[in-house]
């Protein structure tokens, strides 16, 4: 998790795995994500969120964050231990199904 402040009038650039969380502790903020493609539509998120507000990205990409008024935020990304974790686990036990002598 890290933490950033942005200014009144100031905007940013950041990156957001899927599955990122983020947290507006204070001020407004506009989130601007870059353009995405659904059978050839393309369609932008514009969301304003307020202090206490949290946002979900649950598509990776680049998003814009402008400050409307003063903002402290807070950004957490996934843990990918537990993501790879979860898939070494099920790999193992597909592999341990397929050794097992048939009786």
């Amino acid at each position: 998790m890290y933490r950033n402040s942005i200014r009144q009038g100031q905007s940013m650039h950041c990156l957001l795995t899927a599955g990122s969380t983020l947290y507006i502790k204070s001020g407004k903020l506009r989130l601007i994500a870059l353009p995405q493609f659904l059978e050839g539509v393309a369609w932008q998120i514009d969301t304003v969120l307020d202090a206490d507000s949290v946002y979900y990205s649950e598509h990776g990409g680049w998003v814009e964050l402008q400050a409307l008024q003063a903002c402290d935020l807070l950004v957490q990304r996934p843990e990918p231990t537990q993501h790879w974790l979860h898939v070494l686990s099920g790999a193992w036990q597909a592999l341990q199904a397929g050794w097992r002598p048939s009786p």
